[in-house]
C-alpha cells in the first residue's frame, strides 16, 4: 500500500516543510492526510498479523484444555480488527476532503452524506469498503457486546479438551482426531479471513486511486 501514488504526493509535500517552524494551515493538511492514511495501512497490516496469530494459535496455548479458547480469542481479534479498518478510512476522508469534523463525530452516515464527499465522487467507493468490512458484522457485534464467538467445531474441541482433563484422558476420542479438528478449524477460518482481507485491501486500493486528484487539489492551495 505504501507504494500507492498517494504516498508519493504526501512525500512531495512533506519534503517542503521547514524544520523547527510552526506549521501553516496547508502544511497541517499535508500532515493530517499523511498520518491518517498511514493509519489505514497499519490497520491492514494488523489484519495480516491477526491471520498469522490464528495460524499459530495452537502454539501459544500452555494447557490442552484451553486450546479452543486460545483459537477463539485470535478469531475474535480478527473480527474486531476487520471493522476498524473502515473507521480509519472514514477519518482519513474527513481530513482529505477538509470536512473538519471532530474525530468523535466521524461515522459512516456523517461522512458519506457530506456534500464534499459526494461531490468528490467518493461515496460509492466508501460504500464498497464498508461492505467488505461488514462481512462479519453479526459475529463482531456479538463479541463486542460481551458475548462470544460461536462455532460448532470450536465448541466440540472445547468439550473434548475439557472431558480429557476430567477423565484423565480416558475418552473414546484420540489425540489424532483432536489434532485434525484443530487443523480443520484453523484452515477453514484462515481461508475465509484471507479472502475477506483481500476484498478489503482491493476496495481500499480502488478508493485511494480516487483520492490522489482530490488531495492534490487541496494540497496545492495558496
Amino acid at each position: 500500500m505504501l507504494k500507492h501514488l498517494i504516498f508519493k504526493s504526501f512525500l512531495r509535500d512533506l519534503e517542503t516543510h521547514k524544520k523547527d517552524s510552526e506549521e501553516t494551515e496547508i502544511e497541517q493538511y499535508h500532515v493530517d492526510c499523511w498520518s491518517t492514511c498511514i493509519a489505514i495501512k497499519t490497520s491492514l497490516k494488523k489484519l495480516k498479523i491477526a491471520e498469522e496469530c490464528i495460524k499459530q494459535s495452537y502454539k501459544y496455548c500452555p494447557n490442552e484444555h484451553e486450546l479452543a479458547e486460545y483459537i477463539e480469542f485470535h478469531i475474535e481479534n480478527y473480527l474486531i480488527r476487520s471493522r476498524s479498518v473502515y473507521d480509519r478510512v472514514l477519518i482519513f476522508t474527513n481530513y482529505l476532503c477538509d470536512i473538519q469534523m471532530a474525530k468523535e463525530s466521524v461515522g459512516h452516515l456523517p461522512i458519506t452524506t457530506n456534500r464534499k464527499v459526494v461531490n468528490a465522487g467518493l461515496k460509492p467507493a466508501l460504500k464498497k469498503i464498508n461492505q467488505a468490512c461488514e462481512s462479519y458484522r453479526v459475529e463482531r457485534n456479538s463479541v463486542v457486546h460481551h458475548n462470544k464467538y460461536t462455532d460448532l467445531d470450536l465448541d466440540w474441541l472445547d468439550t473434548v479438551s475439557k472431558a480429557k482433563v476430567v477423565s484423565n484422558g480416558k475418552i473414546a476420542i484420540s489425540n489424532e482426531q483432536t489434532s485434525q479438528k484443530v487443523i480443520s478449524v484453523i484452515e477453514n477460518h484462515l481461508k475465509e479471513f484471507q479472502e475477506n482481507t483481500r476484498l478489503i485491501s482491493e476496495s481500499i486500493n480502488n478508493f485511494l486511486n480516487l483520492t490522489v486528484p482530490i488531495y492534490d487539489k487541496y494540497a496545492q492551495r495558496a
